[in-house]
């Protein structure tokens, strides 16, 4: 069997394999490369997972699993990594309820979200505002760079020098401070799963219309972020749940090297981190010969040896992180997955990429024109890095999805 069609790391459990309530369904176990682990699973939800369930005679008898009808709890790699509880509701079975996230109201108290809230304790959210504001100081650095080509009048003494090199300086430090808290966040992904959700039965018609009333029998949706198992709940240091051993909330700094080659190296969101982090380390050299007094006194062979090919070197790796990125949210190698959020932030992290890999590219050609065209695939590359970044920061925030099931992969 593919390593992608099963839970097969050793000394990992299947997830939610602990909570009587939840029972996998295998033909879902699915994952894009057969030679990674699975990324995407579905869970159905038996009745007894309602809080206030009173079980008939044909429920309670001995060996009856009684699913709770169009829900489900599904387990990606990726939200395992954000701390994020995805519930899939059919709105055919269950009138009400949780309402799905994938609207215009939930999108704009998204959007609020990020202007109120400041989870610093969150190792996700710290990814995203690291990365946020380092693409903006990129972007200020491309309009240092690329105006005064446009138009002398915009030019002022220092602008390329000072001014663009301290921006690139800067901006080139928060990517590395966000790519090593990848790595950390993937290394603190929630080994059993997490629940997440408290759910209960509407046990009395209020009188009001569907679409904001519950009705007898229909499940309620609750977020528990007190029952939550991941890291990225743990605003005042470590605390366990009566489930819980302590053991399981300490911060993990690197995993163990059994758990590397038998594990990590097969999760594909812990290589996409990696290969991040490395890339931003080499890219991190181009940030620093940036600085005043640096890349103006260095000679074309050096600049091209040094500058150039870090800034090259990591953009490719950029690229290659963005790829696997969009991978693991996908079916299949294939098919896009436009409808998942995480999806679309690997695709504008792809264009960002290859932008300053392009921009990395003019800068071995000496003609006016290709200095001109480096400096402009700097703007908009860091501009559509940035529409990554904003989502991944949305992503963050939004740590109980409500979504439609779909198709079963």
């Amino acid at each position: 069997m593919p390593r992608n069609k099963a839970f097969a790391s050793p000394g990992r459990p299947t997830p939610f394999s602990s909570d009587a309530n939840l029972e996998i369904d295998d033909r879902t176990i699915n994952g894009p490369l057969p030679f990674f682990n699975p990324t995407d699973a579905r869970f159905r939800v038996k009745k007894s997972a309602q809080k206030d369930w009173k079980p008939t005679a044909e429920e309670a008898a001995p060996g009856a699993d009684i699913f709770i009808p169009g829900t489900e709890i599904r387990w990606r790699s990726r939200d395992n990594r954000k701390g994020r509880h995805a519930l899939l509701i059919d709105r055919k079975e269950q009138k009400g309820g949780a309402a799905h996230t994938a609207t215009l109201r939930a999108v704009l108290r998204g959007l609020r979200r990020m202007a109120t809230e400041c989870p610093y304790w969150d190792v996700s959210y710290l990814v995203a505002v690291s990365f946020t504001v380092g693409c903006l100081i990129f972007i200020a650095c491309g309009l240092f760079y690329w105006l005064p080509l446009v138009d002398s009048r915009y030019e002022f003494p220092g602008e390329s020098t000072v001014a663009g090199g301290v921006t690139a300086f800067v901006g080139a430090t928060l990517f590395q401070i966000g790519a090593v808290l990848l790595v950390f966040e993937a290394c603190n992904e929630d080994k059993t799963g997490c629940f997440g959700w408290a759910l209960h039965q509407a046990l009395h018609e209020m009188g009001w219309d569907e679409h904001s009333t519950p009705h007898r029998g229909m499940m309620l949706a609750q977020e528990d972020p007190v029952g939550c198992h991941h890291h990225h709940q743990r605003r005042r240091g470590p605390k366990s749940s009566v489930n819980e051993s302590p053991s399981k909330w300490r911060w993990r700094w690197w995993p163990s090297w059994y758990e590397l080659k038998t594990h990590y190296i097969r999760e594909i969101g812990f290589v996409a981190s990696t290969s991040l982090s490395l890339g931003a380390t080499i890219f991190y050299v181009s940030g620093i010969c940036a600085l005043p007094g640096i890349y103006e006194n260095m000679s074309v062979g050096v600049a091209r040896g040094v500058y150039w090919l870090t800034y090259l070197v990591g953009g490719v790796l950029f690229i290659f992180s963005s790829a696997l990125y969009m991978l693991e949210t996908q079916p299949n190698w294939y098919t896009p997955a436009p409808h998942v959020l995480g999806w679309h932030i690997g695709l504008w992290n792809m264009i960002g990429s290859v932008g300053w890999t392009l921009s990395a590219s003019f800068g071995y050609c000496t003609a006016s024109w290709c200095e001109y065209q480096g400096e402009l695939t700097l703007l908009w590359a860091s501009a559509a890095f940035f529409v990554g970044s904003a989502l991944l920061w949305y992503e963050a925030l939004e740590k109980y999805p409500v979504e439609k099931p779909g198709k079963k992969s």
